[in-house]
């Protein structure tokens, strides 16, 4: 009887040995009641070999056993896939900037301007810069390209001062550039020269600044005679005060003068 246990169980022993199934925390009960825990190694028709927590590897004769008892290995956990990327957020794309709206003013176009501040032919000289503003608004086609009140650059191109002999004061300016809107256009322009009267011999020295300049100055605001403001383009006539026979060209501010375009202008809308 015990010798058909044995085998028996040797059997089931080789069966389950054979069929691979995983095992762990496996118990081998003895006839003495003792219970043998640890993990099963496999066996024989003699023994099984169980490997105890301590290391070792302990033989159990089969005539020693009752049974044994597998406890099913949990399957590994499945890998966690890899958290999805989150996706990537939309760039906006930045709006391209918007091309700003041109116009053109023709070559040709006439544009007035005041004199901000005084000229006087006596301390100028070619290459300087004088400060004016557009008097009358610059329309083509019906709408204004440049604003009345825009800033104005005046150049002066030559400037010649009479001498003892005959001659005059002359100065011709030019139209430099043209500012509104936070922009400055440089612009090309006809000259406009002012010129005084020639007389004949002079005697004597020009009338310079002091006295004689508030002079100028008292008969321009009184209308008086030798006060002239000219507002012809090529030649305007300047503020001329004789003294003992010899002129002083000055242009005062606010006098206004005549320019034409030589070029085209690009303005901004």
């Amino acid at each position: 009887m015990n010798t058909r246990r044995t085998r028996l169980m040797a059997s089931a022993l080789l069966l389950v040995l054979g069929a691979g199934v995983p095992l762990s925390a496996d118990k081998v009960k003895l006839k003495s009641g003792k219970v043998i825990e640890g993990l099963y190694m496999g066996g024989d028709s003699k023994a099984v070999r169980i490997l105890l927590q301590s290391g070792q590897v302990s033989e159990i004769p089969l005539t020693d056993a009752v049974g044994v008892e597998f406890t099913p290995r949990k399957p590994p956990a499945p890998a966690q896939a890899a958290p999805a990327a989150a996706p990537a957020a939309a760039t906006t794309a930045a709006p391209k900037p918007t091309a700003p709206k041109m116009a053109t003013v023709p070559a040709g176009t006439g544009v007035n301007v005041r004199l901000a501040e005084a000229i006087d032919v006596d301390s100028s000289k070619a290459g300087m810069k004088f400060k004016a503003v557009v008097d009358d608004p610059v329309i083509v086609n019906g709408a204004t390209l440049i604003p009345r009140g825009a800033s104005a650059v005046l150049e002066a191109i030559h400037v010649e001062q009479s001498g003892k002999m005959k001659g005059s004061d002359k100065v011709t300016l030019k139209l430099n550039a043209i500012g509104f809107g936070g922009f400055v256009y440089p612009v090309s322009s006809s000259y406009n020269q002012s010129k005084g009267k020639g007389e004949g011999k002079r005697t004597g020295r020009k009338v310079g600044g002091g006295a004689g300049l508030g002079a100028i100055v008292g008969g321009i605001a009184g209308g008086g005679e030798g006060a002239a403001i000219g507002a012809v383009v090529g030649g305007v006539t300047g503020a001329a005060v004789a003294s003992q026979g010899e002129e002083h060209l000055q242009l005062p501010a606010e006098t206004r003068l005549n320019f034409q375009l030589s070029a085209a202008v690009s303005v901004r809308r």
